[in-house]
């Protein structure tokens, strides 16, 4: 099936507004701690959970997505076969030469077919191009499908906080991960 990557326009919104973005959480990182301060030892293992249910990695209504087209630096989408099947939003904060994938989601039904390759790898290309050092993410520790995607990219572990977000994000001690691709 062909996957086409373009840049992604008003006429894109609704279509991601429809799209399936529950992902599996029956694996995720723990952060493991030892030892006592100022020396700590970190781990972080993959735990399993049974049951494992399902959780949504986002919502998109019309009015996030405009905002998006108008903030982002880059907004691409993926389509497979002429249908729309996931996006890659790219940021890059003033305080540093690396670009941040804020949003990287492709539809179930879509997903192991080369979306979610191609996204990034576009979005690789277009921060090469503008001379950005690296491109960075912060996947969820719930989603194991997502960070072994990225570490076939190529991606490595540049960091982790169990603090970043006071959110439900970090029950069962997972923090929030920080992975990164270096681009020259």
């Amino acid at each position: 099936m062909p996957v086409t990557v373009r840049l992604a326009t008003e006429a894109d919104l609704a279509a991601l507004t429809r799209l399936d973005l529950t992902y599996p959480t029956d694996r995720y990182l723990a952060l493991e701690r030892s030892g006592e301060p100022p020396e700590h030892t970190f781990a972080l293992r993959w735990r399993n959970r049974v049951p494992a249910p399902m959780a949504l990695y986002a919502t998109y209504t019309l009015n996030d997505l405009r905002r998006a087209l108008s903030r982002t630096n880059l907004f691409l989408v993926a389509e497979v076969d002429g249908d729309v099947a996931g996006l890659v939003m790219i940021v890059v904060p003033d305080s540093t030469d690396a670009a941040e994938i804020t949003d990287l989601a492709v539809d179930i039904a879509f997903r192991r077919l080369g979306a979610g390759r191609a996204l990034v790898d576009s979005a690789a290309a277009w921060a090469r191009e503008q001379q950005y050092r690296s491109l960075w993410v912060e996947p969820r520790a719930d989603n194991h499908a997502a960070i072994s995607f990225y570490v076939s990219l190529g991606f490595r572990l540049s960091g982790f906080n169990d603090r970043v977000y006071s959110n439900t994000d970090h029950e069962d001690g997972r923090p929030t991960v920080f992975m990164h691709l270096e681009l020259g």
